[in-house]
């Protein structure tokens, strides 16, 4: 095998991490080319001379890590490139994924009206009780999750997306283009967070990764018409900005 090494079992850091740090070594390398699939669990421990243990561990921990992604019934690949995205203007998901040549698609989990409690009638500027539209969404590149996004909408300004199709347009494009609601400005937040059980489901990825937390508020005309909160999972994302004097 390309690029195999031997593994020191002597010393005293963790063997499946030291494995962990060799696999990720291949990885930079182009040993293991991104996008593509490493090994199965039985060849890395015939060609790391490890146990079955000390490979899955090591696997694990590159998962967290954000460099492997475990793909059920497939096997476990390598992490494309991360996303890069540009902060200094209002950007859509898909948008930014037909711009890096990234195939996009998304899948609505969940879509319901609700109201407005104390903490979305602050954000939204509403009246408590005031309707909202709330839309959850897994967002995926390549066939691979890499986000959960959630989003509340002022009913009354958008009623028509309770029941319409935005799955292949997009729902961004297609409140520009077929309702005229363009967004002109967004705030943001970002923070280090620990997934939930259900995030980590939906992401396929182990209980307990750290991920990163973007909450959203979106204009249009200068007023409010939703806030979101999305989580991705690992590296994923980077985030440049071009900063003047």
């Amino acid at each position: 095998m390309k690029g195999a090494v031997v593994i020191n079992s002597y010393d005293k850091i963790p063997l499946y991490y030291k494995l962990a740090e060799t696999i990720e070594d291949q990885i930079n390398n182009g040993v293991y080319e991104k996008g593509t699939k490493i090994p199965s669990e039985r060849e890395l421990c015939e060609i790391y001379d490890v146990s079955r243990m000390t490979v899955r561990l090591a696997i694990d921990e590159l998962v967290k890590n954000g460099k492997l992604e475990k793909v059920q019934g497939k096997g476990t690949y390598v992490l494309s490139k991360s996303i890069v995205q540009n902060l200094n203007k209002v950007y859509s998901y898909s948008g930014e994924m037909d711009k890096q040549g990234q195939v996009s698609s998304t899948k609505i989990i969940k879509r319901d009206i609700i109201e407005a409690d104390d903490k979305l009638s602050t954000k939204l500027r509403v009246p408590v009780g005031e309707k909202i539209l709330y839309i959850e969404r897994l967002r995926l590149a390549e066939n691979v999750a890499i986000m959960v996004e959630k989003t509340w909408f002022i009913y009354n300004v958008v009623p028509f997306l309770k029941d319409i199709d935005f799955t292949e347009k997009g729902l961004y494009k297609t409140l520009d283009e077929d309702y005229g609601i363009k967004f002109n400005k967004a705030i943001e937040t970002f923070k280090a967070t620990q997934l939930n059980a259900y995030e980590c489901k939906l992401l396929n990825c182990p209980k307990n990764q750290y991920g990163l937390l973007v909450k959203r508020v979106s204009y249009s005309k200068d007023r409010i018409i939703c806030c979101s909160s999305i989580v991705s999972k690992g590296d994923i994302f980077e985030f440049s900005v071009v900063l003047g004097e």
